[in-house]
């Protein structure tokens, strides 16, 4: 029995289609994943940094819970949380502000004039705003890069200090 040239030509034409539309597929699956993977990553990592952000604000309150340390005022025009201390009778204040895209911290001594600009990254953010709801509440609103704006109210043992402009 001979064989027809066209037939074995439509074979090799019908391979090489298939071949084809499954590499398509692949590549549209893997696409598809890989989109799908850089989102999840990235909401991910916005979520981090804000539920981190207000883990580190609230535990520095925490470390701070005494009688008039705690405040809310500014540094350099700039909203600020105030932890003020004192070590071997020198005075400390550590201010938390957002600057610059930062969520930062600047710890230094009560008579040293210090910007805003000499504060070490904690984490990236977009806003970052307190207000004082009572003597021992505050209300903290941050905003990470790509994410919706989180809130958190923060309670102290203590009641805070005054406010500081």
């Amino acid at each position: 029995m001979k064989q027809n040239p066209e037939n074995h030509v439509i074979d090799i034409l019908f391979v090489i289609a298939l071949f084809c539309i499954f590499a398509l597929a692949a590549i549209f699956l893997i696409t598809i994943g890989g989109n799908i993977y850089g989102k999840t990553a990235s909401h991910m990592e916005s979520n981090f940094n804000g539920r981190t952000s207000f883990a580190y604000v609230t535990e520095k309150i925490r470390q701070s819970d005494e009688a008039g340390s705690i405040s809310v005022g500014s540094l350099d025009g700039i909203p600020a949380l105030l932890l003020e201390s004192k070590q071997r009778d020198t005075e400390y204040i550590t201010y938390i502000y957002a600057y610059e895209g930062y969520l930062k911290e600047l710890l230094v001594r009560k008579d040293t004039p210090l910007g805003a600009f000499a504060g070490q990254d904690i984490l990236p953010v977009t806003d970052f705003s307190i207000s004082r709801a009572d003597d021992r509440l505050y209300e903290f609103r941050i905003t990470a890069e790509n994410a919706e704006p989180f809130r958190i109210l923060v309670s102290t043992k203590t009641k805070g200090g005054n406010a500081h402009e």
